[in-house]
């Protein structure tokens, strides 16, 4: 076995010895706290048992993936949810089957809570280790890359995040010029991204890599040339790929993300903006005359028109629907300032959410005049509006918020707004709305 592969399991197996620690450090705490467990040691003893032999099942059906290149946050706090909820279902149905008594819904409510929040600090904490190792040189892979920075930019770009270990030894154009390469160097994979390849030179090169023990893998080449994650649909009695793939497309996760939605947005506009309203109201008419809501026509989902409600940040003006805020814009009062610092102004966005016309997570949505004038510059910018628009979202946690100075700068906008489609999870979107109170609080210089 390769030393980089041979790391690769080291690290599992730590990994995994780490988590079970932390699972059975949950379990101790729920017995100090007496949430959980007997006193009658001989009990005590099989309850104990019973909770790793839970942990063992649970670990077969859900594996850990916090050290895998490509985790993120969000695969983390599903993995971890889903892993904490089994680990307390199972536990209660063996200690069921033993004629042990099972605490009550209240006690493994608790049991569950206490396991997921320790799960979770443990799994991000071990996984910016990992990550941290990796970026100086641990349990890294030697890779080669065979096609045009084209059709290669899709894997060169997760092998340039230094934490996911890639070290990219060469990159050739054709796949007969590697052969010679990978006689004489210590590789461990490689990526095959050209769609020009000879049949007797690639079975040259596969039979090399089989007897080196080097993994290969293949890149489509027309999903190399557009770069997008293509999702493979049975149709009929062959396949296609679709161009995006579209998690929400599925009827289950559309109405798992309207549920939060619905219940998100009614508990905040409950109670947080009621808070938020009387005060917006009192300062704005001591400081500004004109209404305390501004509301502006904006492009939705499917295309769709809707009116965006905001708190009124800016002074009453005839460009407000044309012209987008900038850096030190005179028609931004002080007080605007500090709401559009806090995101405070987006709050009446709650009431989009709730009648349906937005979500709590998606991409922002755009004045009319921006959507006319974007869509004709950047050719897939009409496909951020495939889901709901959001009061949050990814490209504004990644940074792509304020002014957008070019065109340069919304089609890297648009581009996260379609990986967050692309990529959609429950998690991904806990994720962002965390990362968003957080800079809440935090601040951000681009909220202008």
């Amino acid at each position: 076995m390769k030393p980089a592969y041979r790391n690769s399991l080291i690290t599992s197996f730590v990994v995994i010895v780490i988590d079970w620690l932390t699972f059975n450090g949950a379990m101790f705490l729920c017995d100090a706290l007496g949430l959980w467990f007997s006193d009658n040691p001989p009990i005590l003893s099989q309850q104990w048992a019973a909770f790793n032999l839970a942990y063992v099942i649970t670990q077969f059906i859900i594996r850990i993936t916090l050290h895998r290149r490509w985790s993120t946050i969000a695969t983390i706090l599903r993995n971890s949810f889903t892993a904490s909820l089994l680990m307390v279902v199972l536990n209660a149905a063996i200690l069921g089957m033993l004629h042990i008594a099972v605490p009550g819904l209240l006690r493994c409510l608790s049991l569950f809570g206490v396991i997921f929040l320790m799960v979770v600090i443990e799994r991000i904490i071990v996984r910016q280790v990992v990550r941290r190792l990796r970026s100086i040189g641990r349990n890294s892979l030697n890779v080669v890359v065979i096609g045009t920075e084209e059709q290669a930019a899709p894997v060169l770009e997760v092998m340039s995040d230094k934490y996911n270990g890639f070290n990219v030894q060469q990159i050739f154009a054709h796949t007969e010029d590697a052969t010679e390469y990978l006689k004489h160097n210590d590789i461990d994979e490689i990526y095959i991204c050209t769609a020009k390849r000879s049949s007797r030179h690639i079975n040259e090169l596969l039979k090399l890599c089989t007897h080196e023990m080097i993994r290969v893998f293949f890149i489509p080449g027309e999903a190399a040339t557009y770069q997008r994650s293509m999702q493979i649909h049975e149709f009929g009695s062959t396949y296609v790929l679709a161009l995006y793939r579209e998690p929400l497309m599925n009827g289950g996760a559309r109405l798992l993300k309207r549920t939060f939605d619905i219940v998100f947005s009614a508990a905040i506009l409950c109670t947080l903006f009621l808070v938020l309203l009387i005060v917006v109201t009192v300062i704005t008419k001591i400081t500004m005359p004109g209404p305390v809501f501004f509301r502006q026509k904006r492009t939705g989902y499917d295309g769709r028109e809707f009116w965006c409600y905001k708190f009124r940040s800016m002074k009453v003006n005839k460009a407000a629907d044309t012209l987008q805020a900038t850096k030190d814009d005179d028609r931004i009062t002080r007080w605007g300032k500090i709401m559009r610092h806090t995101n405070i102004d987006e709050f009446p966005q709650f009431f989009n959410v709730l009648i349906g016309d937005m979500s709590v997570v998606g991409p922002r949505p755009h004045m009319l005049a921006h959507t006319e004038y974007y869509s004709a510059k950047i050719s897939d910018y009409m496909v951020r509006h495939y889901v709901r628009p959001g009061i949050t979202g990814w490209a504004q946690t990644c940074g792509e918020r304020g002014e957008t100075e070019t065109v340069e700068d919304m089609a890297r906008r648009v581009e996260k707004d379609i990986w967050y489609i692309e990529h959609w999870s429950f998690w991904l979107d806990i994720q962002i709305i965390l990362k968003t109170i957080f800079n809440m609080f935090a601040g951000d210089d681009k909220a202008y």
